[in-house]
C-alpha cells in the first residue's frame, strides 16, 4: 500500500464523501498518484486539499481528473498555484458540480482571476475564495464586473 493509499484510508469519511488532505506535504509526484483513484474519488463532495505543495501542475491533475463529477467543495489554499493552474480549473468541464471553491494564499495573477471572470463554469459558484493573490486591481476588477460572477454569494478578493 502507497503512501497515498494510507493517507486516503486514515482521512477519507466513512461514507466516502468528505477527503480531508490538509497539510499532508503530498506534492506534485502524490497529487498525480491521487487522482488517478477513481473508485476512492467518484463519491467525493467535499475535498480538502491545502499546504501540499501541488502548484500549477498539481492544479492541472486535479482539473483534468475524470472522476471529481460528484465534487462540491474544493479547497486549495496555499498550495503555490499560479496562473496555470487557476486557468485550468476555472475551464475544467470535470467539476461540474462544483459550487464552493477555495485557493486562500496562491499566488494566481490577473490571468488567473481572468479566468474566473470569463468562464461560464463561474455561473455555478455560491463562493470563489482568492484572498491574498497576487492580481492587482485589474484582476479585481474583472472579477467583481464579471457576469458569471454575479449570482456567487461569497467573492474573496482582498489582497492584504
Amino acid at each position: 500500500m502507497s503512501r497515498i493509499d494510507d493517507l486516503i484510508k486514515e482521512n477519507l469519511s466513512e461514507d466516502g464523501t468528505v477527503l480531508s488532505l490538509r497539510e499532508k506535504y503530498i506534492g506534485l509526484r502524490g497529487t498525480m498518484e491521487l487522482f488517478t483513484k477513481g473508485d476512492i474519488l467518484k463519491n467525493v463532495k467535499v475535498l480538502t486539499y491545502s499546504g501540499n505543495q501541488i502548484g500549477d501542475e498539481g492544479a492541472e491533475s486535479i482539473a483534468e481528473c475524470p472522476y471529481l463529477t460528484n465534487l462540491e467543495n474544493l479547497v486549495l489554499n496555499l498550495n503555490e498555484i499560479g496562473d496555470e493552474g487557476a486557468v485550468a480549473l476555472a475551464e475544467s468541464p470535470n467539476l461540474p458540480k462544483v459550487t464552493q471553491m477555495s485557493l486562500f494564499g496562491n499566488v494566481i495573477g490577473d490571468e488567473g482571476a481572468r479566468a474566473f471572470a470569463d468562464s461560464p463554469n463561474s455561473k455555478k459558484l455560491i463562493k470563489l475564495d482568492l484572498y491574498k493573490n497576487q492580481f492587482s486591481p485589474a484582476g479585481i476588477k474583472a472579477l467583481t464586473e464579471s457576469k458569471n460572477l454575479k449570482n456567487c454569494e461569497e467573492l474573496e478578493i482582498y489582497r492584504e
